[in-house]
């Protein structure tokens, strides 16, 4: 091993391990928020909450418009450039903010149609989240590769939204205390974020040209879609759940889904501590072994998830929970699929520059996805286990497209 492989492998250990400290602080925080929650608020509540958060999400995308993702690209790049580090900055800082503007005007318009009246207060007061997403960059801690810095301010946020929550939200008529509380905390990580990377990385915030914004929107474009049209697996079921079923059913079927997306959170934080990596060194052979390490453990994990299911769900959901083992049991078959479609994305598709064949795999299979709710409602067919099912069908598709490019391309042979 050479002593540059050696110094990649060492930067990918202490960003894995940060990233390791970050999850496991959201997870933790999150799901002791969710047993919490769903025992304070009842499940009716929390329901409800979870369902207009599938709606924000959508828009907390259009805010982020990939650069979460590609962003870190751009200072990978231009690391020994400070005036060009300036430059990229400031834009996405100007781009976000005025998606966010948007963002804002279009969820207090619609915050008055039927379906949000009985709720406009919360689900407006719940885009202010996104001034959060503006601010904290996360993409420039990746592209540095030093997300020590990040970890703490996450972990800052995170235990004030816990800290608060038990303080300020006692009864199942605390909705509006907790959405509120979930904004600051947002808030509180973001202006965190902007403050040490302006202070510790020396980032000037300049004014960029109009040419320069319409550049780095028309780059982000593809990311911005694929990744807005992944949402729909996630937050799209929830939402169609809402909407179609019942609010306890969405309460239901999002802890199952936490519960799964928790066990592979590892793979999604082996590829942020990755891609940096292995799009400096295209190193094929460090692929193939994450490739193998996925598969694996993904399959680990779905057997145990599968085999301890009523024991999870009474710690995390508790007994208003337990009509959905079998919800649980079904969704087991996503861990090994989505744990290989993380690494397969950013890993290899991107890393490799393989752009149009990435967001293929998210346009191509969001699209499918969508032609089949269109074919269900049609057919009256809307029911909470078929949009389950195609949820599952969705990720293994997706995993399936991803693994084709990355064989056709020669990336993995």
């Amino acid at each position: 091993m050479t002593l540059s492989t050696r110094n990649d492998y060492k930067i990918i250990a202490k960003n894995f391990s940060y990233l390791s400290v970050m999850r496991a602080i959201n997870i933790g925080f999150k799901f002791f928020l969710v047993a919490y929650l769903i025992r304070v608020l009842g499940t009716q509540s929390y329901g409800l909450i979870t369902w207009l958060d599938s709606i924000i999400q959508f828009f907390l995308m259009f805010i982020n418009f990939g650069f979460n993702i590609y962003a870190a690209k751009y200072i990978v790049d231009n690391n020994h450039n400070p005036k060009k580090l300036n430059e990229i900055t400031s834009s996405i800082y100007i781009i976000k903010s005025l998606l966010f503007l948007l963002s804002l005007v279009i969820v207090y318009t619609i915050s008055f149609t039927s379906d949000f009246y009985d709720y406009s207060t919360i689900f407006i007061l719940f885009i202010f989240c996104g001034v959060g997403e503006v601010l904290f960059p996360v993409w420039y801690f990746q592209g540095k590769e030093n997300l020590k810095p990040a970890t703490i301010i996450v972990f800052i946020s995170r235990l004030l939204l816990v800290l608060s929550t038990l303080y300020f939200v006692t009864t199942n008529s605390n909705t509006f205390e907790y959405v509120l509380i979930l904004v600051l905390s947002s808030f509180c990580m973001g202006i965190l974020g902007l403050r040490y990377i302006l202070r510790n990385y020396k980032v000037r915030l300049i004014l960029v040209s109009y040419k320069r914004l319409v550049a780095y929107v028309k780059e982000a474009i593809p990311f911005f879609f694929g990744r807005f049209l992944a949402l729909v697996f996630n937050f799209g079921t929830i939402y169609l759940i809402g909407k179609f079923c019942a609010l306890d059913d969405v309460a239901g079927f999002d802890v199952c889904l936490k519960v799964i997306m928790a066990c592979i959170i590892p793979f999604e934080m082996l590829q942020q501590a990755v891609f940096p990596t292995i799009s400096r060194t295209k190193d094929k052979n460090l692929l193939k072994k994450l490739v193998i390490a996925s598969i694996v453990f993904g399959l680990i994990i779905a057997i145990v998830v599968f085999s301890f299911a009523t024991n999870i769900l009474a710690v995390f959901g508790g007994q208003n929970t337990m009509e959905y083992i079998s919800v649980l049991k079904t969704l087991t078959i996503l861990a090994p699929f989505v744990a290989l479609t993380f690494i397969l994305g950013s890993c290899s598709l991107v890393a490799f520059g393989y752009y149009r064949e990435y967001n293929i795999s998210l346009i191509g299979t969001s699209i499918v996805y969508i032609l089949a709710i269109i074919i269900l409602y049609l057919f009256d067919s809307l029911s909470f286990w078929n949009l389950i099912y195609l949820r599952v069908f969705g990720d293994v598709l997706m995993c399936f497209v991803r693994l084709y490019y990355s064989f056709k391309m020669r990336i993995i042979k």
